[in-house]
C-alpha cells in the first residue's frame, strides 16, 4: 500500500478521502465547489474566445451578442424570480407577443386619433405594462390560490395568450408610424452598433434587479422561499403572496420585451411567441438558476442569456441551421443540470 506524507503525517493508501486528509479534502471540496458555482462564467470565456479566435465572420458580428441579449434579456430577468422560489412559467413568451400586440393597438388608436405619435408610445408602453401585470397575476392567482401546478397553469394559459396574439397578428402586425418607437432599438448611440437606449434599459434592469434581491427585504425572501417554503412560513414569510408577486413583475417584465419587440422588428407576429417559449428557461438554467429554486441572481442570467447568444451567432456565423444550434444548445444545457445534480448532491452530504 502506498504511503504519503501530509502534514508530517504518515497517511496510507491513496490520496483522496477527506477522513484521512481533513484540511486536503475540505480545500478540494472548496476548490471544486467554486467551480461548479461559476461554470457558467468559465462556458461564456471559453465559447468567447473560440468565437473570436476561430471564427472571423463571429468577430463582425459580435454586436448582434449584446443586441439580441439586450432584446430578450428583460424577459428572462423575470422569469428568474419565479425560478428563485421554486416555480416555472411557460407562457412568458407568448406574453410578452401579446403585450406586443397591445403596444400597436394602443399606438395606432392613438396616432389615429391625435397624431401625435409620442403620446401614442407612451399609452402603447403604459398599456402593456398594466395587461402584462395582470396576466402575470391571472397565472400567480391559478398556481398560488388555485392551487395548480405551476407547470400545468402555464402550459394552460400559454395556449390562451397564443390564441390572443394569433388572433391579431396572424402577419406582421404594425404601427402605423415605425419611426419614433423604432428609435428605442435602433438608435446606435456615438455610432456604435451594439450602443442603443434598447440595451442601456437591459443593463438598468439587471442592475436594479440584482441591487434589489440583496437590499431589499422583499428581495432576500425570494431565496428563503425557494430554499425552504416551510421555514419561511414559520418565518412569518407569506410564501402564496411571494410568489404572486413574482409572476405579477415577470408579466411586466415581459410586457417590456414586448414592447422591444415591437421597437426592433417593428411589428408584432404570432411567431415571436415561439421563440421565447423555452429560450428564457435555458437562459436561466445555463445561467445557474437553480431549477429547485433558493439560488440565483440577475447576474446569472446576463451570463446565461449572453451564452445562448454566443452561441447562436457563432453557429450562424458559420451558416448553420436552426436544428444544429438547438442541438448543440441541447447537449450543454444537459451537461450544466448534471454538473448542477451532482453539485447539490454534494451540498447536501
Amino acid at each position: 500500500m502506498e504511503e504519503k506524507i501530509v502534514n508530517g503525517k504518515i497517511v496510507g493508501g491513496k490520496i483522496g478521502k477527506a477522513e484521512d486528509m481533513p484540511e486536503l479534502g475540505s480545500r478540494n471540496r472548496k476548490l471544486v465547489r467554486t467551480f461548479m458555482d461559476n461554470n457558467s462564467v468559465l462556458i461564456l470565456v471559453v465559447l468567447l474566445f473560440v468565437g473570436f479566435i476561430g471564427i472571423d465572420a463571429f468577430r463582425t458580428s459580435f454586436y448582434n451578442v449584446i443586441l439580441y441579449s439586450a432584446l430578450y434579456g428583460v424577459v428572462c430577468l423575470g422569469l428568474s424570480l419565479i425560478m428563485i422560489t421554486g416555480n416555472i412559467d411557460l407562457s412568458l413568451g407568448y406574453m410578452a407577443a401579446f403585450c406586443g400586440v397591445v403596444v400597436v393597438l394602443t399606438f395606432n388608436g392613438i396616432y389615429a386619433s391625435t397624431g401625435n405619435a409620442a403620446l401614442g408610445m407612451v399609452l402603447g408602453i403604459v398599456a402593456a405594462l398594466i395587461v402584462g401585470g395582470l396576466l402575470g397575476a391571472f397565472n400567480g392567482v391559478i398556481v398560488t390560490k388555485v392551487g395548480v401546478s405551476p407547470l400545468i397553469a402555464t402550459i394552460a394559459t400559454n395556449y390562451i395568450y397564443q390564441g390572443l396574439v394569433y388572433n391579431f397578428a396572424q402577419t406582421s402586425f404594425a404601427p402605423t408610424d415605425k419611426t419614433l418607437i423604432a428609435t428605442v432599438a435602433k438608435t446606435q448611440i456615438a455610432g456604435i452598433k451594439w450602443l442603443t437606449p434598447m440595451t442601456i434599459i437591459f443593463l438598468l434592469f439587471v442592475i436594479g434587479v440584482f441591487a434589489w434581491m440583496y437590499k431589499t427585504g422583499f428581495g432576500n425572501r425570494l431565496h428563503v422561499v425557494g430554499d425552504n417554503p416551510e421555514a419561511a412560513e414559520y418565518a412569518g414569510i407569506s410564501v402564496p403572496q411571494t410568489v404572486l408577486v413574482t409572476f405579477i413583475i415577470a408579466g411586466v417584465f415581459a410586457a417590456v420585451t414586448g414592447f422591444m419587440m415591437v421597437s426592433f422588428n417593428g411589428y408584432a407576429i404570432y411567431t415571436q411567441g415561439d421563440f421565447l417559449g423555452t429560450f428564457p428557461i435555458s437562459c436561466c438554467v445555463i445561467g445557474g438558476i437553480k431549477m429547485t429554486g433558493g439560488k440565483g441572481t440577475a447576474v446569472h442570467v446576463l451570463l446565461g442569456i449572453l451564452i445562448m447568444r454566443t452561441i447562436s451567432t457563432m453557429m450562424s456565423a458559420m451558416f448553420w441551421n436552426a436544428y444544429r444550434v438547438n442541438l448543440v444548445t441541447g447537449i450543454l444545457l444537459v451537461l450544466v443540470l448534471v454538473i448542477d445534480h451532482f453539485t447539490s448532491e454534494k451540498k447536501e452530504d
